[in-house]
């Protein structure tokens, strides 16, 4: 009777939320020290060193991405600045604002109707199904070249709050802060892009028909979207990675195959996600009863869409996700890719949960309930199987509390001292033992640390200006 008591407290419920945070973040954040710059950090801080900062955008433009926020980000490598610890910090800075970023966008999507905890707990199960259903953390967090990915998630996360905070009232001001960030996240990658160029559009067409006259101010976010979206994608870089002869098939720029496989690997990606995601609608259907009911004139106006509109639009941009890999490399997206794809899965999907209950309760008069009920025992007893048997979780306790991420640092710092020290051309670099998944991708047959497609398979050997033989 006192522990039941006792969890009916709104504030212990709030302490039992922040201990939750805390296990959840602590392994990933711990390995963090453990973080040693790796394979294209090498080359994008040479090349920094060599062409300048501004010069490396100019290059990277014109022989190898479209992606000119993406560049802004890579070409701050804190090795150019001799620092190792910079790359120790960063990915601890990352979770962080990650966390922030997830609870400003649950406070505004649900413009403060929930309470504290009830809040925190929204936000804890998207970072929980975020984090565990990434097909890479490594390269998600502790890459410093793909931060590019990870923070157009961070960015998306603080737009969509702003927009939704501000939606029943949208001034010219918040025209132009939201044009700035769609500029910047468009440009960040080739996934976000999508996603914001249709969302933009889709915003614009949709709410137009519904109003019968032109919404000038979803127009403009749609030109400016559309328009940065077409300058990435025609970048002179693109065509010049596309033609660089890392992707030799014939099958590039076929649209049958890129359509047909665009297709197969959303549903085989989308069914990896489903179960969580099923169960983790069982919370969000209690919290959109509640918000509706606790609605004022003009709230969640956002929400009222047409299920079938919202959907079709979800799985429409969740199939061209796809599309740009299979069209320009004939090959589906790299992991980090995925994870970006994953988390935009993740934001649809909880989107569309809420349009449907609030389209069922104001169009049919359903009743739904507003707590959980029994099935809290279900969802939580999923979501700590789900923690006790994913590989991210149990690779990140693995790699800490077995001492195989510091033991691949004190590699790591080896290796640098004895190439340093060495004034032979041609070195003989040990091979890694330890291969912490958390904080180091897995390459092949290649070294996971210092091999690189970029500059022929040796960005450390160019930054170090040596041959390296691995034994």
């Amino acid at each position: 009777m006192r522990i039941s008591t006792w969890f009916k407290n709104p504030d212990n419920r709030l302490i039992l939320l922040i201990l939750a945070f805390s296990t959840l973040l602590l392994p990933f954040i711990a390995v963090s020290f453990f973080t040693f710059p790796s394979t294209d950090d090498y080359c994008h801080t040479l090349a920094v060193k060599d062409l300048g900062y501004w010069g490396y955008q100019e290059h990277y433009w014109k022989t190898w991405s479209g992606r000119y926020t993406g560049t802004l980000i890579s070409a701050t490598q804190p090795l150019i600045y001799e620092s190792y610890t910079g790359y120790k910090i960063a990915p601890i800075v990352l979770l962080i604002v990650y966390v922030h970023a997830f609870i400003y966008f649950v406070r505004a999507f649900t413009l403060d109707k929930l309470t504290r905890w009830q809040t925190g707990l929204f936000a804890f199960l998207l970072l929980f199904t975020m984090l565990a259903e990434m097909p890479v953390i490594s390269g998600y967090f502790y890459w410093y070249t793909g931060y590019y990915y990870t923070v157009a998630d961070i960015g998306t996360l603080y737009f969509f709050g702003y927009l939704f905070r501000n939606y029943s009232k949208i001034s010219r001001t918040n025209i132009a802060a939201m044009c700035f960030a769609l500029i910047l996240l468009v440009g960040m990658n080739e996934y976000t892009l999508v996603w914001l160029v249709i969302l933009s559009g889709s915003l614009f067409f949709f709410s137009s028909i519904t109003r019968k006259r032109i919404q000038w101010k979803e127009l403009i976010l749609a030109l400016v979207a559309l328009t940065f979206g077409i300058l990435s994608v025609t970048a002179p870089g693109n065509f010049a990675r596309a033609e660089s002869g890392l992707y030799p098939t014939p099958l590039k720029y076929d649209l049958l195959f890129s359509l047909k496989n665009s297709f197969l690997w959303s549903i085989h990606n989308f069914t990896k996600m489903a179960p969580t995601l099923c169960l983790l609608t069982l919370v969000l259907i209690p919290y959109a009863a509640r918000m509706y009911h606790s609605r004022q004139k003009n709230e969640f106006r956002f929400l009222f869409i047409h299920p079938a509109i919202s959907i079709l639009i979800f799985a429409g941009c969740l199939y061209l996700s796809y599309f740009p890999s299979y069209w320009s490399i004939a090959e589906p997206p790299n992991l980090r890719g995925q994870c970006v794809i994953n988390f935009w899965t993740l934001l649809g999907w909880i989107f569309n949960v809420f349009v449907l209950i609030f389209w069922a309760m104001e169009k049919h008069d359903i009743k739904i309930i507003t707590h959980v009920g029994v099935y809290k025992w279900v969802v939580g007893l999923y979501f700590l199987l789900l923690y006790s048997g994913n590989f991210n979780y149990r690779s990140a306790w693995s790699d800490l509390l077995t001492g195989r991420a510091k033991r691949y640092h004190e590699e790591m710092i080896s290796r640098t001292e004895m190439v340093l020290n060495t004034k032979d051309y041609q070195i003989y670099v040990p091979k890694l033992k330890n291969l912490p998944y958390t904080i180091l991708m897995p390459t092949g047959d290649m070294d996971p640390a210092w091999a690189s497609v970029e500059k022929n398979n040796g960005c450390a050997e160019w930054y170090f200006g040596k041959k390296f033989f691995y034994k």
